[in-house]
């Protein structure tokens, strides 16, 4: 604060300065200022994650289709993953080869030689995963290309945006101290998950101790009863499934989307989001964290993550 004598100064230069202080400070609120503090506004009632659709590209002539999988993308690495959808079901062919552009500029294409199929553990179902880094935000294109027996070869295409920075918490990020609620704050474990699976080692602890344990952590955040979507799993399944073989030497930590899961079965137009997904600003329903002995998070998945995708990360951990 400018403290000013009216000795020395005259009004005219005193309106001055309260200008320039203004600007200043005005000034120091920066894009990524405003863009936090749009984040957090998430936190009101009409956020709602849970009902936002899915993307789909167009269907090929043979009736093939893609789906958007990892909507949440950045400038930089990210984990893009789709499924594909034929007239018989999910298609399950160990790769496809994509080419992904900057839409308007094919100068920018980013190559990747191929999207690896991650089966799912129950069904015939899978993702398609790669790793591509962006480095324009805006509008890109992913042309896939697939060769079938049965088909031959069939080209589909799937629009999606890469913004400045994520909404969730990315890779490198400080993992963020909830206090969600656990085991113990509880009367009945149903409390806790609208899943039938109820472990009471996945609601051991919370997330802010998990982070001062000095031991890796993986943190699930899912709604078991309401996974109903083409890239939702049973990804509760594959976290007690990681659980079972590192008790001891990682937290594993479910956290259901819902804060009400006992209030919600059979209507979830009761449901209240969880107030540790609206502090993770999480903008789809389904998402692992993979997070090291100091607190960063060393991996994130949106949508179904396999056991393989999540071990791969978490024995590098320990």
């Amino acid at each position: 604060m400018f403290f000013i004598s009216k000795n020395y100064l005259s009004s005219g230069l005193l309106i001055g300065l309260m200008v320039i202080y203004i600007i200043i400070n005005v000034g120091c609120f920066t894009d990524t200022n405003l863009d936090r503090t749009q984040k957090n506004g998430k936190e009101s009632s009409s956020f709602r994650p849970d009902k936002i659709p899915l993307y789909y590209g167009p269907k090929s002539e043979t009736g093939y289709q893609a789906i958007l999988a990892t909507s949440d993308l950045s400038l930089g690495d990210n984990r893009f993953g789709f499924v594909i959808t034929t007239p018989s079901g999910f298609l399950t062919l160990p790769k496809v080869q994509i080419k992904v552009w900057l839409t308007g500029s094919r100068k920018e294409t980013l190559k990747s030689d191929e999207a690896i199929f991650q089966k799912w553990p129950y069904g015939n179902r899978g993702l398609y995963t790669t790793i591509l880094n962006f480095d324009h935000i805006g509008e890109w294109q992913a042309d896939i290309d697939i060769l079938s027996i049965e088909d031959g070869h069939t080209k589909i295409s799937l629009n999606f945006n890469v913004d400045r920075t994520t909404d969730a918490p990315n890779v490198g990020d400080i993992a963020i101290p909830s206090s969600n609620r656990t085991i113990e704050d509880v009367v009945d474990i149903k409390e806790l998950t609208t899943g039938s699976l109820r472990d009471k080692d996945l609601y051991a602890i919370t997330i802010a101790n998990s982070l001062e344990s000095n031991i890796p952590s993986v943190v699930v955040f899912a709604s078991p009863a309401f996974c109903t979507n083409a890239v939702c799993g049973p990804q509760v399944e594959v976290l007690q499934e990681l659980k079972n073989l590192y008790i001891g030497t990682a937290n594993f930590i479910h956290v259901d989307f819902y804060e009400n899961p006992q209030e919600i079965q059979g209507d979830i137009n009761n449901a209240i989001l969880s107030t540790t997904v609206l502090e993770w600003s999480l903008p789809s329903i389904e998402w692992t964290f993979v997070i090291n002995r100091s607190g960063i998070i060393e991996a994130r998945f949106e949508g179904f993550a396999t056991f393989e995708e999540i071990l791969k990360v978490l024995v590098n951990l320990f």
